[in-house]
C-alpha cells in the first residue's frame, strides 16, 4: 500500500501546484469565480472521462497492461527529472511560476472586470484539463501495476488537499516553493519507484509475455 500511495500523492501534488499557482494568478487579477469554477469543471471532465473509459483496459493482458504501466510511470518520472535538473543548471523556473497568467494566454487587455469572463474560465479550464491529465497519466499506471485503488485514490486526494491547503495559507508566497527542486526529487522517486516494478515483472516473467492478439 506504501508504494501506490506515495507514487499517487506526489505525482497529483506536483501537478495540481501548477494548477493552483495560475488559478491564483487569476484571482488575484479579479476573476476568482472564473478560477475556482474552471478548475473544478475542468478536473470533472477530466475524471468523469477517466471513469466511462476505465473498463476499456481490461480488453489488455493483465501482464502487457503492468508492463506498459511501469514503462510510462518510468518514463514520466525521468522526463520530470530531466526537465528539472536541466532548469536546476540553467537557474530557470516554469513560465508558470515567473508568468502564470502568460503562460495560459491571458493578457492584461483581456482582464476587462465583467459579471462573468467566458473567455478566462475556458482558459483556465483548459489548463485544468491538461494538469488533470497528467494527473491521471500517473494515477492509473500505479493504480494497474499494483491494483490498490483506495491507496491511489487516497493518494491522489490527499495530495490535492495539500495543495490546497498550502495554497490558502501561503497566498502571495506560493512562488516561493522551490518547485524546481521538488519536482526532480519526485521525478526520480517516480522513475525508482517504475523501475522497482519494472524488476518485479522481469523476475516473475523474465519479459516472456504471452501475445496479446
Amino acid at each position: 500500500m506504501f508504494q501506490p500511495f506515495i507514487a499517487a500523492l506526489t505525482g497529483t501534488s506536483v501537478e495540481f501546484f501548477e494548477t493552483v499557482v495560475i488559478a491564483y494568478a487569476i484571482i488575484r487579477a479579479g476573476h476568482p469565480r472564473e478560477a475556482i469554477s474552471a478548475v473544478i469543471f475542468g478536473h470533472l471532465l477530466v475524471f468523469i472521462a477517466a471513469f466511462f473509459l476505465l473498463p476499456a483496459h481490461t480488453a489488455i493482458p493483465v501482464d502487457w497492461l503492468r508492463l506498459i504501466a511501469a514503462l510510462l510511470l518510468t518514463a514520466m518520472g525521468l522526463y520530470w527529472a530531466f526537465k528539472s535538473a536541466k532548469r536546476q543548471i540553467l537557474n530557470q523556473r516554469p513560465r508558470w511560476v515567473s508568468n502564470p497568467l502568460g503562460k495560459v494566454g491571458i493578457t492584461p487587455e483581456s482582464l476587462i472586470p465583467l459579471a462573468f469572463s467566458p473567455f478566462v474560465f475556458l482558459v483556465m479550464t483548459k489548463s485544468a484539463v491538461i494538469e488533470a491529465t497528467e494527473i491521471l497519466l500517473v494515477v492509473f499506471p500505479v493504480a494497474a501495476i499494483s491494483g490498490d485503488w483506495p491507496a491511489v485514490l487516497g493518494g491522489a486526494f490527499t495530495g490535492i488537499a495539500i495543495v490546497t491547503l498550502l495554497a490558502m495559507l501561503l497566498h502571495k508566497r506560493l512562488q516561493s516553493i522551490p518547485e524546481v527542486k521538488l519536482k526532480l526529487v519526485i521525478g526520480l522517486l517516480l522513475a525508482g519507484i517504475g523501475i522497482s516494478w519494472l524488476l518485479e515483472i522481469y523476475s516473475s516473467t523474465g519479459f516472456q509475455l504471452a501475445s496479446p492478439f
